[in-house]
């Protein structure tokens, strides 16, 4: 082992002269005498010194911009912008998703109704009783602001969703948020109104079901379809057609259409306003 050493030792230490010559009369102008050692070190120092050269012009100077993949301040201004604005639609995204995941829970878990918003008929008087379960005639406001019926002439192109009888009404206080209206096989589901899908899915409970959100908050539920003919995210017109009317999901007796309409996170009576 120390033979081994000493070897690498003496290779080292063994010194060379370096003699610098004129170029015609051969004289001797210089000489540098090193060994191995000292010219490692050397070569090692003028490394680091062009390393820490070539640094400095990376960073202050722009030359820096001429090197492929680095960005230039306009590149880094979009690329910051960029990054503002994709935080901002991520933020907007789960705001949707959250906003969706609610109406979602509120059409297929059957969320009851809050009862404070509730009109106690007792505080009716008889005529505003008739004229509330009269659909020719104008809403009411209640003085309470708890009438969450859709003003006809904020929706006036709304149309039925299909050409049928209500078999089963509005009764909030059995589960029953909506209507089921009966209509022959070759029928077909309309669009009530103007809007956005924004969801279209099949469950074993409603089988087909289509939600479609409308302006001011309205949005109108379509379940036991035969069969969905719109996905999520389509935009579909006044009458548009959405599904085949069916016999769909485990809570369907028999060939109908379930309809809901809810406004600002409410249920209403679809009858309160379409004439069916």
């Amino acid at each position: 082992m120390d033979k081994k050493r000493n070897k690498i030792s003496n290779w080292f230490r063994k010194s060379f002269q370096l003699v610098v010559y004129h170029g015609k009369t051969y004289d001797t102008i210089r000489k540098i005498k090193f060994n191995r050692l000292g010219f490692t070190f050397f070569i090692f120092g003028i490394i680091v010194v062009l390393f820490a050269i070539l640094s400095v012009f990376v960073i202050y100077t722009p030359i820096k911009q001429m090197i492929p993949g680095y960005p230039d301040k306009e590149t880094k201004k979009l690329i910051y912008e960029n990054a503002i604005k994709t935080d901002s639609l991520m933020h907007e995204l789960e705001m949707k998703d959250q906003y969706l995941k609610m109406i979602q829970d509120l059409v297929f878990n059957e969320v009851p109704i809050d009862e404070d918003f509730v009109v106690p008929v007792q505080n009716l008087s008889e005529q505003q009783i008739i004229d509330f379960n009269n659909p020719t005639k104008p809403r009411i406001k209640i003085e309470d602001d708890t009438d969450f019926v859709v003003p006809e002439e904020e929706f006036p192109n709304i149309v039925e969703p299909i050409k049928g009888i209500v078999v089963s009404k509005y009764s909030p206080s059995q589960n029953h948020f909506g209507i089921d209206i009966a209509a022959i096989s070759d029928e077909v589901i309309k669009a009530t109104y103007r809007g956005t899908v924004i969801s279209s899915a099949y469950t074993i409970e409603n089988g087909y079901t289509i939600i479609i959100q409308h302006k001011s908050n309205l949005i109108s539920v379509y379940k036991h379809a035969k069969s969905s003919l719109v996905k999520e995210g389509e935009r579909v017109a006044t009458g548009q057609i959405i599904a085949n009317y069916g016999d769909s999901g485990e809570n369907s007796s028999g060939p109908h259409l379930h309809f809901e309409l809810w406004k600002n996170g409410k249920s209403i009576n679809p009858e309160n306003y379409i004439q069916f």
